[in-house]
């Protein structure tokens, strides 16, 4: 077999696959392998058709052929662990980017690849490191930008996120990937105004919209209506179904009742507890944003409420291209989507007060007196005394995601601890799986004066059990902004812990107020942040105080509209039947 005649038939085949004929690609390469004397390209370019294809344990082996045919080729061995780092064989895909590196340091695409995996790993000092390296060596990556955005992101470092985003949007263009990284890093930033939120919102919806107009136009079936008019029927779209903040609010909804069909579309998976309840469940993970508007079209949904915004997993392409006739947006996102095919968003007025709509694209529907219900943890012991009462120093707390403890958000935490001699902070978040993440903040912390055997950092615990239990460490929890936590505030309030938030402009730093406006605690809502200063010292000088909230605050939530399931679910299914309405009366 002559040389010139196997790179031909690669050529063709790569060709053939470029303009859509996979599977006659796929043959060539296929026969082309089993000849005597096939040269590793052919076995790693098949392999990674079929990976295309889904064939992805038949793309393994083949690419493990290429691999040691042609030991230490940087390109075959990263496109090798891109596959095996998808398939979920995590250590082997380390070794073959880290193989691509040794044999090549400045090679691009490894560096990305390995960065994205060590991002998934919680590495995030390693996967930084390698993420600036990609960004250095491919600044058009948008890959190498992402991750690297990410890292800042994770570790709270949201403005110069932002910088980089528009740096690389500069240089790239416009694209979902950067545009939503960068809308979602401004509800970190405090330097990010309401207006250029809104508009990178804007800017991703109009993205969403254009690859929707794409989607239709290759072929959808039609929108049609349901024919029964006397039973509403309701779709929930979430990636967000299991052990997760988001599944847990949204379950007290899921119940139906006998004006009312419920279809939950679950593109990640699903909690067993959650299912039941008289739903319909869609198994609707790994399909493309084609069929997953099928489906729903199929299914003659008549309000859709997507429950993911631009988090991890959400499905605004397929939103975008209308799956039913009324579309809202409700728990897992702290801003308008932008989205032009969102009517509605579900609120409270706590958390968006009138003039709120100023900075939304969708209509706001304020379910009063609260937009959340927060369900009962399983296993969560019992409140204790605060901790500061057996003689310890007080200790403040705050167990929000690392990604929300900006620096703005670390200058308040410092004041809070100049003003109240002696005391201590504990932070703990996944984050502080990373060694050199922790030292970062202890670092950040010293750097404002604050004595590092005052600060204690801990990683997560294995469980649920041991996260609730944690608590009984924390006197006093502080709030985070301008992007304040949701469930921690819940989870702090539930085991007896007072806790102090900032009143922000917009959405992402309004939710504590809503939750502790709910449960009659408003005076723990600061305005600015010298009294959220003063709110937490003040608070840790009344230890009494301190002692009979410990034993009072479970049973105040219990009678709160915070925790009534029935009057939540009430207010939601009549919001949807209002909407319905108008849609079907020409008004929405």
């Amino acid at each position: 077999m002559g040389v010139a005649e196997p790179r031909l038939i690669i050529q063709q085949a790569l060709a053939q696959a470029q303009s859509g004929r996979l599977g006659p690609a796929i043959a060539a390469l296929e026969r082309l392998t089993q000849k005597k004397g096939a040269p590793a390209e052919a076995h790693h370019f098949l392999g990674m058709l079929l990976f295309r294809g889904g064939q992805t344990e038949r793309a393994i082996f083949c690419l493990d052929r290429a691999s040691k045919l042609a030991p230490g080729r940087p390109q075959f061995e990263s496109n090798y662990a891109n596959v095996l780092h998808a398939a979920g064989r995590t250590e082997q895909a380390l070794a073959h980017y880290f193989l691509a590196i040794h044999h090549d340091a400045s090679y691009a695409p490894a560096h990305v690849g390995l960065s994205g995996t060590l991002l998934g790993l919680g590495r995030l000092h390693e996967a930084e490191q390698h993420a600036r390296l990609a960004w250095e060596q491919a600044p058009d990556n948008a890959e190498a930008a992402s991750n690297l955005a990410s890292c800042l992101i994770l570790t709270g470092r949201a403005a110069e996120a932002v910088g980089r985003l528009n740096d690389a949007i500069a240089r790239i263009g416009p694209g979902v990937q950067l545009n939503t990284l960068l809308a979602a890093a401004m509800n970190y930033d405090a330097s990010s105004t309401p207006e250029g939120i809104l508009e990178a919102h804007r800017t991703l919806g109009r993205l969403h919209a254009l690859a929707a107009s794409s989607l239709e136009a290759s072929g959808l079936p039609p929108l049609k209506t349901n024919a029964d008019s006397d039973r509403l029927r309701i779709g929930y779209l979430s990636a967000d179904f299991g052990d997760h903040p988001v599944g847990m609010f949204i379950e007290p909804a899921l119940e139906s009742d006998e004006g009312m069909a419920v279809f939950c579309y679950a593109t990640g998976p699903v909690a067993p507890d959650r299912r039941g309840c008289g739903v319909t469940w869609r198994e609707c993970g790994g399909i493309g944003d084609r069929d997953l508007v099928s489906i729903v079209r199929a299914d003659r949904i008549d309000v859709l409420v997507e429950l993911s915004g631009h988090s991890l997993g959400h499905r605004q392409t397929a939103v975008a291209a209308r799956m039913a006739p009324v579309q809202a947006s409700f728990l897992g996102y702290p801003a308008t989507t932008g989205n032009p095919a969102i009517d509605a968003r579900f609120v409270d007025g706590f958390s968006d007060p009138p003039g709120a709509e100023t900075w939304c694209t969708e209509r706001l529907v304020r379910i009063d007196p609260c937009a959340w219900c927060f369900s009962e943890p399983a296993g969560a012991p019992e409140p204790g005394l605060p901790p500061c009462v057996s003689g310890r120093p007080v200790t403040f707390g705050s167990f929000n995601n690392l990604a929300k403890t900006v620096p703005a958000v670390l200058d308040a935490w410092t004041g809070v601890l100049a003003a109240t001699p002696g005391s201590r902070l504990l932070l703990k978040n996944g984050a502080f799986i990373d060694e050199r993440t922790r030292a970062r903040i202890l670092e950040a912390l010293v750097a404002r004066g604050v004595d590092p055997s005052r600060v204690q950092l801990v990683p997560p615990t294995r469980d649920a059990v041991g996260h609730m239990t944690a608590y009984a460490h924390v006197d006093i929890a502080l709030d985070t902004f301008p992007y304040a936590g949701t469930t921690t505030t819940c989870e702090a309030l539930w085991m007896g812990i007072p806790v102090v938030t900032l009143a922000g402009a917009c959405h992402a730093g309004r939710v504590g107020v809503s939750v502790l406006s709910a449960v009659g605690l408003e005076a723990w809502i600061a305005r600015d942040p010298d009294e959220y200063v003063r709110l937490a010292s003040t608070l840790a000088a009344d230890r009494e105080r301190l002692v009979s909230l410990r034993g009072s605050l479970r049973d105040r939530m219990r009678r709160s509209p915070l925790m009534d399931r029935e009057a939540y679910r009430s207010r939601l299914h009549a919001a949807y039947i209002e909407l319905a309405q108008q849609r079907r009366g020409g008004s929405a």
